[in-house]
């Protein structure tokens, strides 16, 4: 019973994300705070710092065909600080389809105050694309019918796109909204078979994401985050935030996907440049049946700029 279930997940899924894909949605992750540039590409910059950052995701261990997502991200701000760019290099794979990306971000950052900064970024992506849906077994397998859907593989597809986002930032929070991807691009080649058949675009999301930090006494810290995004033709998906700093070098905290997923994380600043993170969460849905839970890992570098003194710590 419970591989037929999976079958049903999972065929549901592959046709979500190959076959009408009105409501794709970006890949997860839980670290966001860790790694504002994959979704922000206005966060450039914003620690004053040559920063690496790498992240693995296993989501939904146990489940075949489950999402698993790898992005390395870089960035650093240019001689004139007022602007920064940035990197990210993304390896995406849920079923039968796989999606690796390459993104260039350039931000332009506005001193309001000399404790405010509005940031304004542009995000240009490349990224190839590929469906074997041939891969998939289907309930009507098990009658030898063929499902004319089922029967033809996206190959090796380029699609490239582009995209905004906004960044406010003081010592004490921070405000963001971008949209990693604005265009609406077809997941199939025109004239090709598939095309006749699937109507597949990978739409545009929206991130708004915003944070606090409230100091108790010189060694422990409130900072509660939030993101919410959006897509055409899907639900609104609000993530939640409650983390508590210690002595400025360990991160604990839980967060909530409305409907969606209940975790805990553990961040660790071991020295001023390297940082691992770890999360596990699980689903808040019928979902938790199938699964062992998802993973996170995420580790970050950063090498310090010789030309500009940081006023504060930048705990976001």
């Amino acid at each position: 019973m419970k591989t037929v279930i999976q079958r049903i997940i999972l065929i549901a899924i592959s046709v979500q994300l190959a076959v009408s894909t009105f409501a794709q949605q970006e890949p997860m992750n839980a670290q966001y705070v860790m790694n504002k540039l994959f979704i922000n590409p206005a966060y450039a910059g914003y620690k004053e710092s040559t920063n690496f950052v790498a992240m693995h995701r296993s989501q939904w261990i146990g489940f075949k065909g489950a999402p698993m997502t790898q992005v390395l991200t870089f960035d650093m701000p240019l001689k004139k600080n007022e602007f920064a760019m940035g990197a990210t290099l993304l390896h995406d794979r849920i079923g039968p389809s796989t999606r690796i990306g390459l993104s260039l971000d350039f931000a332009y950052r506005a001193r309001l105050t000399n404790k405010a900064t509005l940031a304004f970024g542009l995000k240009g992506t490349v990224e190839m694309y590929q469906a074997n849906l041939t891969d998939l077994t289907l309930a009507s397998d098990y009658y030898g019918l063929n499902d004319e859907a089922f029967m033809t593989n996206t190959e090796g597809l380029v699609i490239p796109n582009a995209g905004f986002g906004i960044y406010y930032y003081k010592r004490d929070h921070f405000f963001g909204l971008s949209i990693p991807r604005m265009i609406r691009p077809e997941l199939e080649r025109r004239g090709s078979v598939a095309f006749d058949l699937l109507d597949g675009r990978h739409e545009p999301q929206i991130h708004l994401m915003a944070g606090k930090l409230w100091k108790i006494n010189r060694q422990v810290k409130l900072q509660p985050n939030i993101i919410m995004r959006t897509v055409v033709n899907a639900p609104v998906s609000l993530s939640i935030f409650s983390n508590v700093i210690l002595m400025d070098q360990f991160t604990i905290g839980l967060f909530y996907g409305i409907k969606e997923n209940l975790g805990a994380l553990f961040q660790w600043q071991v020295d001023k440049s390297l940082r691992f993170g770890y999360s596990v969460d699980f689903p808040a849905n019928r979902l938790i049946r199938t699964n062992f839970g998802s993973h996170e890992i995420t580790v970050g570098y950063a090498i310090p700029s010789k030309r500009k003194r940081i006023v504060y710590p930048r705990y976001f």
